[in-house]
């Protein structure tokens, strides 16, 4: 035993991550939102009516950029950024460059003159693609391992 009491050495409410399907013992509850049992955990209950609900995201340590102290902080990107440059108006002939996550590509495209003659030119079209500079999914994450998380309960 520990000077706290705890054979573990950890405190009610502290959160461990786990790396095995199986759960451990009965001491922990998964921090999935489930309700506390305050008869079978009343340490525990006397902090928190339910566990935490770490199901799906990331956990941050306090500071920097980070919510309050227990809060849910929403998704978001660095911003991405990108340049075009044309050397002449885009009926004439020009030189394009696409810089960062811009291309630049063909159109074919008709005209009619105020006379009714037709002519045929090629424009250009301007793409905006973030997978040229970043890797891209359908979602925001960072590199990471897949974990689960338990709470301390007595």
């Amino acid at each position: 035993m520990t000077s706290s009491g705890n054979s573990d050495g950890l405190e009610v409410g502290m959160v461990v991550a786990w790396t095995l399907s199986s759960n451990p013992s009965d001491n922990y509850l998964e921090c999935n939102g489930q309700g506390v049992d305050k008869n079978k955990y009343p340490k525990l209950y006397a902090l928190m009516h339910n566990t935490p609900d770490y199901r799906g995201v990331f956990l941050r340590g306090l500071g920097g950029n980070s919510a309050a102290l227990g809060a849910l902080q929403g998704d978001a990107i660095r911003n991405i950024t990108a340049s075009t440059y044309t050397t002449s108006p885009p009926q004439a002939a020009s030189f394009e460059w696409g810089h960062g996550a811009f291309s630049i590509f063909d159109v074919g495209a008709q005209s009619v003159e105020p006379s009714g003659a037709y002519y045929s030119y090629i424009g250009r079209g301007l793409n905006f693609d973030a997978s040229r500079v970043v890797p891209t999914a359908e979602e925001n994450r960072p590199i990471n391992k897949a974990v689960r998380y338990f709470i301390k309960a007595k």
